[in-house]
């Protein structure tokens, strides 16, 4: 199974967007972009498979308790992507971040070859390192984060930027880990075998 855990509890007090023009949007997107770019994906039309859920989070921001809800549903063979922000400077189109797991960086470089993105082991985001990440890989080795870059401030404290382009590059990179995860499926049971 592949899943794609996806945080929808953030609130402010009031929320704002605005598209300022070249591109860039202005908001609170922690983490109303990441859920955009999830439904973005949906309703392309190209997530049609049955090896697939999505899971809109809560608890986030406090205790994880969403995804801790979510593990417990979880085999350890499955594979999770957390879409999340992240403050990682960049100037590529996403960030995956926390993808510890060899096979996974493989499959990923492979499924999203020619896309515009930076591909860590670890977590660079100077604003937080703790996320549903975390809670996935106590039991899960197959795990990692698809982030939306911001910038202009602290995505947790109120309104950041972010490029249209990376909504667009993470919607489609969605997309196409979706359709090429049973490739990753082949690899995993060859290696086992």
């Amino acid at each position: 199974m592949l899943v794609f855990s996806c945080h929808a509890d953030t609130g402010f007090p009031a929320h704002k967007l605005k598209r300022l023009g070249e591109g860039i949007v202005d908001g609170h997107l922690d983490n109303f972009v990441g859920v955009h770019a999830v439904m973005n994906a949906y309703f392309s039309g190209r997530m049609h498979q049955d090896y697939f859920r999505i899971e809109l989070t809560y608890g986030e921001e406090d205790d994880f308790e969403g995804a801790l809800e979510v593990r417990e549903t979880l085999s350890r063979s499955d594979a999770v992507i957390v879409v999340d922000v992240t403050g990682t400077p960049t100037d590529k189109d996403f960030v995956i971040e926390k993808c510890r797991d060899s096979a996974m960086r493989k499959f990923l470089s492979s499924a999203l070859h020619g896309m515009s993105f930076d591909l860590y082991e670890d977590c660079p985001d100077p604003i937080a390192d703790e996320d549903e990440v975390d809670v996935y890989s106590e039991k899960l080795g197959h795990v990692c984060m698809l982030a939306v870059p911001c910038f202009g401030g602290d995505y947790n404290e109120g309104p950041v930027k972010c490029r249209q382009a990376s909504v667009d590059g993470v919607t489609e990179a969605i997309c196409r880990i979706t359709e090429r995860f049973p490739d990753f499926c082949r690899a995993q049971k060859m290696s086992t075998s």
